[in-house]
Order: C-alpha cells, then sequence, then structure tokens
C-alpha cells in the first residue's frame, strides 16, 4: 500500500503520537451499503491485532481482514476541529 499525505496530514499525525488507524464504517442508503474511512489517532481496544504498514514519518494501521488499497491518501479537513481524512485510492469512499 502506497500511503500518499499531505505535509501538513504528516505533521498532524506526528503530533498526536506518529499512529493513524483508519477504518471502514458501513452506511445504508436506500440503495447498495456505501462504505466510508475513518480515522483516528487514538488505538481501538484491538490495536494489537491490527495491521501495521510503515510510512514516511508515521504508523498506519489497517483492521484485521481488510484488503489495503493500493493508494491511501491522506488529508488534513475542518476548520474548528482539524482531523485527517483518509480517501480509498483517492475516493472517500470505499467498495
Amino acid at each position: 500500500m502506497k500511503v500518499l499525505a499531505t505535509a501538513e496530514a504528516r505533521a498532524h499525525i506526528r503530533d498526536r503520537g506518529g499512529m493513524l488507524f483508519v477504518w471502514v464504517k458501513k452506511r445504508r442508503p436506500i440503495r447498495g451499503a456505501l462504505r466510508f474511512l475513518l480515522t483516528s489517532t487514538e488505538p481501538p481496544e484491538n490495536a494489537l491485532e491490527w495491521q501495521r504498514v510503515e510510512t514516511k514519518g508515521f504508523l498506519v494501521f489497517l483492521p484485521p481482514g481488510l484488503c489495503p488499497p493500493h493508494e491511501l491518501h491522506l488529508v488534513v479537513k475542518g476548520v474548528l476541529k482539524r482531523r485527517v481524512e483518509a480517501l480509498w485510492e483517492g475516493s472517500a469512499f470505499a467498495m
């Protein structure tokens, strides 16, 4: 998996411990299911089971069993509450 992060995203993650956890959240609209990516710099309870990906200056963790994308894009979003947003192959949702 290739991690493409902006300089701001890298700094944001490093300032919060150097770890980013990325997982998929399913939402069911009227037709089908969309899978959105969520992120956190706080480790979940089962963090030791997550897949670890080393990249420049920080670590990315994916939940067990998730097939990683070829490219994971990371950007910082938000005005009042800054947060890292993950994009699966450049898209806001995962297939």
